[in-house]
């Protein structure tokens, strides 16, 4: 069934909307000399979300001060995808949307890829973007990066960097080539050294075929299990959903920031209309 394009229209999830696509014209040339009369001003600080953010317990409430502050707390977040009627019946892949949801329904962040065309019709789930995630002030609070990697070509590792405004790299998630079960490591962008570990199905092979539709992720830590990530069918919505379970509720911002980035590496890799 067709959902309703929730990322599009303001009515829905709180006024979120997408990132304007970029103006294809080209920028204007000046001939003439030009004369700079004023200097480059520093970053302007992030405007706080309208209304405090209660978390799911109740413990407490705060004001987020940068986007991903907004996963704090919050046990587990849910990846929801918007289709778009062209796609669905001309079956030309079009870019991606999606929304993410806290355990209570409410969006989080409004998820828009952006990439080209030719891309998306010669590589397929492989191609390279970027997602652009706002938040509800219509700020972008994170930008993930994937590059060119064919999923027919298994032996090829994919990966994913993880942004924050206004251009620093928060983390990257690196696939590890091995050949009994799919492994992932979410490295610190800072040191550049693992932080967690994905683990997919036992026995499943490194080929990006081999998963089913319903598959269980466990990322690891220090020999403990510290989150989850699953892709099941929701009857109620008639689709398939990506949801995240944070297991250790010690687990910082940046920390989930860095798993919601695998699983958006996972959807593509393993979800993903595939050629």
């Amino acid at each position: 069934m067709l959902q309703n394009d929730a990322v599009r229209t303001l009515q829905y999830d709180s006024e979120i909307r997408v990132a304007q696509q970029p103006n294809p014209t080209e920028p204007r040339v000046y001939d003439s000399h030009i004369s700079i009369t004023s200097q480059p001003r520093p970053e302007a600080p992030r405007i706080p979300l309208p209304v405090p953010i209660a978390t799911v317990t109740g413990s407490r409430t705060f004001i987020p001060l940068s986007g991903y502050e907004c996963l704090a707390d919050l046990p587990s977040v849910h990846i929801e995808q918007t289709f778009e009627l062209n796609e669905a019946l001309t079956g030309v892949s079009s870019e991606n949307r999606y929304v993410v949801r806290s355990p209570l329904g409410d969006a989080i962040f409004a998820a828009s890829e952006s990439s080209t065309e030719k891309n998306r019709l010669l590589w397929g789930a492989g191609r390279p973007f970027q997602m652009h995630l706002l938040d509800k002030t219509h700020q972008e609070a994170l930008v993930f990066r994937k590059k060119l990697a064919l999923g027919s070509l298994c032996c090829q590792p994919k990966s994913l960097e993880i942004w924050i405004p206004p251009g620093n790299v928060l983390g990257r998630v690196v696939q590890s080539p091995t050949f009994t079960q799919p492994e992932f490591f979410i490295e610190d962008g800072n040191t550049g050294q693992p932080v967690f570990c994905v683990e997919g199905p036992a026995n499943s092979g490194f080929c990006c075929f081999c998963l089913p539709r319903e598959s269980y992720f466990k990322i690891n830590s220090g020999g403990n299990m510290r989150a989850s990530i699953d892709h099941k069918w929701v009857a109620s919505k008639s689709q398939y959903t990506t949801n995240i379970y944070f297991s250790d509720a010690k687990l910082t911002s940046k920390e989930r920031a860095l798993i919601l980035g695998s699983a958006f590496l996972l959807e593509y890799l393993y979800f993903q209309t595939r050629f």
